[in-house]
């Protein structure tokens, strides 16, 4: 949860002067690691010690290293949560190990999204992949949570209505979704804010239906991309495996670009070289490939 900016003012008494240390110190007093009593401690071994704020507070066993570290993420508006905060899939390494080198490759594809299409005005990418289980909906989810922390208002779309795993992956209801929504039965009050993650919100898949293909293709697909893209800054859409469900291309082509997920235990050439060919002329780009070696 992203902290108040607005700065702790005692009624009685300002303990901490303006300078980024006691930054630290106001966050921590508005997050409720500290009391009031526990800041003239933390003053007093900061001075005597040449410590910096957080260092002190740590060293009197106030608060933890952690409690420090989200301090500092807050102040510059960067959310990322503790195991367990939430309640979401461990899946989202960008939202519970922001620190870690598969947090920071996914950061890496992140930033060359927006270098080779975000940035060029671009709002929507499909994520796809040749066959089922190549990593779609962990490379969907986990991007999606990555350009929320740059600040980007996102929405990730579950628009696999064969084996869905988003409203699993951030633990949400199912019952309504992508589906709904397109059958004209329930409005964009079916996209869903993640209150945790601060920019960030869910289009589940809804209910599973006979026919995703033909519902995917209606022109209320198109509408309602346009729609989303006047509200977002980034729309993310998770799709069923390419090879196997028609609905995989027409979202393609109907959001313009795509990302290539494969698997090198379980993508073939063959099944890359397919997916190549039957985009040809269409109109759509692949805008990037990512090999999961999972």
């Amino acid at each position: 949860m992203t902290l108040p900016r607005e700065p702790f003012i005692s009624k009685t008494q300002t303990f901490l002067p303006a300078n980024p240390d006691d930054v630290i110190g106001k966050l921590l007093l508005q997050a409720g690691k500290l009391k009031q009593a526990d800041v003239a401690k933390v003053l007093a071994l900061q001075t005597d010690e040449s410590l910096r704020f957080g260092e002190a507070a740590v060293r009197l066993g106030l608060v933890t290293e952690e409690d420090v570290s989200r301090a500092i993420a807050s102040q510059f508006d960067y959310t990322y949560l503790l195991p367990g905060e939430g309640g979401f899939s461990e899946e989202l390494v960008c939202a519970y190990r922001p620190y870690t080198e598969p947090a920071e490759k996914l950061r890496m594809v992140r930033n060359q999204l927006i270098s080779r299409w975000f940035g060029c005005g671009q709002k929507n990418l499909s994520v796809i992949g040749a066959g089922a289980g190549v990593g779609t909906s962990y490379l969907s989810a986990n991007l999606a949570v990555s350009f929320s922390q740059l600040g980007q208002r996102t929405l990730l779309v579950d628009a696999n209505m064969h084996a869905p795993r988003q409203h699993k992956i951030f633990c949400l209801d199912n019952h309504v979704g992508l589906s709904n929504v397109l059958a004209g039965r329930v409005d964009m009050s079916a996209i869903v804010p993640v209150k945790a993650l601060v920019g960030l919100s869910i289009l589940p898949s809804g209910t599973i239906v006979p026919n995703p293909a033909e519902i995917i293709g209606r022109s209320s697909t198109r509408k309602l991309i346009e729609l989303i893209g006047q509200n977002f800054d980034v729309v993310l859409f998770d799709t069923p495996s390419f090879n196997d469900y028609a609905e995989a291309a027409s979202l393609a082509v109907m959001t313009g670009g795509s990302l290539l997920v494969a698997n090198r235990h379980k993508t073939r050439y063959q099944d890359v070289k397919k997916i190549q060919e039957m985009l040809q002329g269409t109109g759509a780009q692949i805008v990037g490939s990512l090999l999961n070696r999972d």
